[in-house]
């Protein structure tokens, strides 16, 4: 389970419609939610309508968490020019296992800061951080979070390394074992390649994910496992996302570590931008 857990708002709605998720983990879990918002220093009493700089913000916020059945919540203010780093700062500071923010993916919302945050937050943060897409900008900040968030269908994505297998720990943690995890493993293969190598190489890649099946189970959860082969691995996980039913797929990025090999580095960037699912991303420790 998630124990602590940051909460990044910027001022706008859209950055509260991460809040569902995060208070449907907190009251089930019983997680602490760390709501934070981060003051640039160039920034200071520019745009007021963002409302970053309305000191009860943040409390107005915690009182609607409250009021939804999380009591253990906290607000902060911070301040700095990196966003990200004094996001990933705090996350540190107060033990937080996982980051839940919105991001506007494909849309271009300029006047949040959540699109750039979200990318370098991946980049450099050693927990797990869940995305969830935003929807319309003109969506209620007052959304019902007494509604539940529930995550019954997590596709993992993988790639054969172990780096990648890193991500099957921080689903655990998000599904529990009420939830069903999908191992997908998409071969990447065209027509200029030829069908036989590919095809051997999804054969060899399910029988290695029949084996993860069974470890996983062993450990008392539901898991199914799919392979295909595709052009673009980052829209064959997305397309096994769409027709397995999934509510999450989480994903390993090597972010700056800089591992080469990994395929999931460049396919994550693609999979969070195309998903209209949440994304739980997760950037592996070197062994």
């Amino acid at each position: 389970m998630f124990e602590n857990i940051v909460v990044p708002l910027d001022g706008t709605p859209l950055s509260e419609q991460a809040l569902r998720p995060a208070v449907s983990l907190g009251r089930e879990e019983g997680s602490h939610l760390h709501l934070t918002t981060v003051l640039k220093p160039s920034s200071v009493n520019l745009e007021p309508s963002m409302g970053l700089l309305d000191e009860d913000y943040l409390e107005t916020v915690a009182g609607r968490v409250r009021e939804a059945g999380v009591s253990d919540v906290s607000t902060q203010r911070l301040t700095g020019d990196k966003v990200a780093s004094a996001l990933e700062g705090h996350r540190k500071e107060v033990g937080a296992g996982l980051t839940v923010m919105c991001t506007h993916g494909r849309g271009a919302v300029e006047r949040a800061w959540l699109g750039s945050v979200a990318d370098g937050l991946i980049r450099t943060s050693e927990a797990p951080v869940l995305l969830v897409r935003a929807a319309d900008e003109g969506e209620s900040s007052n959304a019902d979070l007494g509604t539940s968030v529930r995550f019954k269908r997590v596709l993992v994505a993988l790639d054969g390394s172990h780096f990648s297998r890193q991500s099957l720990e921080a689903a655990t943690h998000l599904g529990g074992k009420s939830a069903t995890y999908v191992l997908a493993r998409v071969i990447p293969g065209s027509a200029e390649v030829g069908v036989e190598r590919p095809e051997k190489e999804r054969v060899l890649a399910q029988a290695k994910l029949d084996l993860e099946v069974k470890s996983f189970a062993s450990g008392g959860y539901t898991v199914d496992s799919v392979t295909q082969i595709g052009p673009s691995v980052a829209q064959g996980i997305l397309d096994l996302a769409e027709s397995q039913g999934a509510d999450v797929i989480a994903i390993a990025t090597h972010g700056r570590a800089g591992v080469s090999r990994l395929i999931l580095g460049s396919v994550a960037d693609k999979v969070i931008r195309g998903a209209d699912l949440p994304v739980l991303v997760v950037r592996p420790r070197e062994p």
